[in-house]
């Protein structure tokens, strides 16, 4: 009995000294990995904020939108799609047309062709 307490104290007492030894050297991979990251990160964000203001831009369809342009891709979802009936100022769509909201502006559209037809002002 008095060998295996002697065996588990020099089991946990290895283990407790080897323990901080092994994790020493993960700690500095890591703190170096999070620098690495966070001049990668400034790096690159120094590097695509001029791009990421392009696609935070606000889109006015009144006044970036012609009649005859294609409306963009993003703007095709359900999401953009409204009722007509529920707003007085617009007419009923024709045939593969239908209206969609754009921030506070209303876009006629071709559903087949995505062309525009007619921009209502918010």
């Amino acid at each position: 009995m008095n060998t295996l307490v002697k065996a588990i104290v020099f089991s946990l007492s290895t283990a407790l000294v080897t323990a901080p030894a092994m994790a020493a050297p993960q700690e500095h991979n890591q703190s170096h990995q999070v620098q690495n990251q966070q001049k990668g990160h400034t790096q690159s964000h120094q590097n695509t904020s001029h791009k990421n203001t392009a696609h935070k831009k606000a889109v006015n369809p009144s006044h970036d939108w012609k009649v005859g342009q294609k409306v963009p891709s993003q703007y095709h979802g359900q999401g953009y799609k409204i009722d007509h009936k529920k707003f007085k100022k617009l007419s009923k769509p024709g045939k593969n047309q239908q209206w969609i909201k754009v921030n506070a502006d209303y876009v006629l559209t071709n559903v087949i062709s995505h062309t525009i037809i007619k921009i209502i002002g918010g």
